[in-house]
């Protein structure tokens, strides 16, 4: 015969309690954080992909510095392969490893200075954000999936290839979701509006 305990409301508070108040190392940050929650009136940024948060993140318990950390980036794996660059493993950097302290990203274009998945053999990066982009979107606007394309389809190319969501010029050495059918891509955030 088994012993169940079910715990009061009280003590299942005060364990949550204490779970949020224990302090946890990260690799990327030499100050132990701690499981808080974010409001929108907090205005936080996460120190790793750079975007706002709200909800679950861990904060650094030193006073005067505001790293902070998604929940979701806290667990990032520290190695992926990823499709784009099959060539070697990116390793998720704290912060990029150039002189000027930025990277550019070889997904969007758009430069960054918090975490990148790096090559450093290659100088090849991508944000957090865009290593993790699904390999198709279903818009509620395309009778077809859109696929995530790293390099420019043949037929694809040249100065009147524009976005079919936005009418854009496509900025080529980006990504871009495309439909092979149709012949008409879309850029990343564009193909992320809409989605089904």
């Amino acid at each position: 015969m088994a012993l169940v305990i079910n715990p009061s409301d009280d003590e299942r508070e005060r364990s949550e309690s204490v779970r949020e108040k224990q302090q946890i190392n990260h690799f990327s940050h030499r100050h132990p954080l701690q499981l808080s929650e974010l409001h929108e009136t907090d205005k936080a940024v996460c120190s790793g992909c750079e975007v706002d948060i709200v909800g679950p993140a861990y904060i650094c318990t030193k006073p005067h510095c505001t790293f902070l950390l998604h929940d979701l980036c806290f667990d990032l794996p520290r190695y992926i392969r990823h499709h784009s660059h099959r060539k070697h493993p990116l390793v998720l950097r704290p912060s990029p490893p150039y002189s000027d302290g930025e990277f550019t990203c070889d997904a969007c274009g758009r430069s960054g200075n918090g975490y990148t998945y790096n090559c450093g053999t290659c100088e090849f990066d991508l944000h957090v954000e865009c290593a993790s982009l699904p390999e198709t979107e279903n818009r509620e606007d395309h009778q077809h999936p859109l696929i995530l394309m790293s390099e420019f389809p043949g037929k694809m190319d040249g100065p009147d290839f524009v976005c079919y969501v936005c009418d854009d010029p496509m900025v080529k050495g980006c990504w871009m979701y495309s439909c092979l059918d149709c012949k008409c891509g879309a850029h990343l955030e564009c193909a992320e509006n809409l989605c089904t």
